[in-house]
């Protein structure tokens, strides 16, 4: 069984660090990118750019084990 990097944080690392440098070196999936359309699809952004942008920036404010559990 391995051990997880951050034993705050059980879930696997990410695929790569910042969703704006996957982008745009053409690293993001096809379901990561539909991530992303499905921001620009629902009004919150004008661009691909733009949403991983706001994911980015979400990723170092919230850290999620620490939110869910109100730490």
């Amino acid at each position: 069984m391995t051990t997880p990097a951050d034993p705050i944080d059980p879930t696997a690392p990410a695929e790569f660090q910042s969703w704006e440098l996957a982008l745009a070196q053409g690293q993001l999936k096809p379901e990561q990118v539909a991530t992303l359309q499905a921001m620009i699809d629902d009004g919150k952004v004008e661009s691909l750019s733009e949403a991983a942008s706001i994911l980015d920036l979400e990723e170092t404010i919230i850290h999620p084990p620490e939110h869910m559990w109100g730490s």
